[in-house]
């Protein structure tokens, strides 16, 4: 039986064993985890269960986009023998769904092209990101979590900053 729920301080350890297996050792060296020095969004930050075990994990943060304030989704990680059987999915889109509940209008992802469209994310390359690091562009992409969000946005190029923890 699968079970989706906020994460709790007991879930941290195989949340951190679950990252390392699914990003490897060296996933702080990558540019987005420089856009998470604080704690993430505790209220969207869910691990879902199969029996009992954690087996999936997704977090988001706030960041600045321009003069926004703006969730970032991921990391999205789901144990690599546990991959295809639609944890990722239920974990994206329950968490969509509440985040359309909260003061956030856009969420920006560096994540799979083929992955995150079917959600009805966007390319974000066309609105001007200035992202801090390296990323291939097309990897950049956008959820509405109002409609007309994206249509409202200056025009770039717009940079992407941590917020202070």
């Amino acid at each position: 039986m699968t079970d989706i729920c906020l994460q709790t301080d007991a879930d941290i350890p195989a949340i951190e064993s679950l990252m390392a297996e699914a990003f490897g050792s060296s996933r702080h060296e990558r540019s987005v985890w420089n856009l998470r020095p604080g704690p993430p969004v505790a209220s969207l930050c869910l691990v879902i269960r199969n029996d009992d075990e954690v087996v999936g994990s997704l977090r988001y943060w706030e960041v600045q986009l321009g003069g926004d304030i703006i969730l970032l989704l991921g990391p999205l990680a789901v144990r690599p023998v546990m991959r295809g059987k639609g944890y990722g999915k239920q974990l994206i889109a329950e968490s969509l769904r509440r985040a359309k509940k909260g003061p956030w209008k856009l969420v920006l992802v560096s994540g799979e092209v083929d992955y995150y469209p079917k959600f009805g994310f966007v390319p974000a390359a066309p609105y001007g990101i200035d992202w801090p690091g390296f990323i291939e562009p097309e990897r950049l992409q956008f959820f509405e979590l109002v409609k007309g969000a994206l249509a409202s946005l200056p025009s770039g190029p717009l940079p992407v900053r941590a917020l202070s923890p």
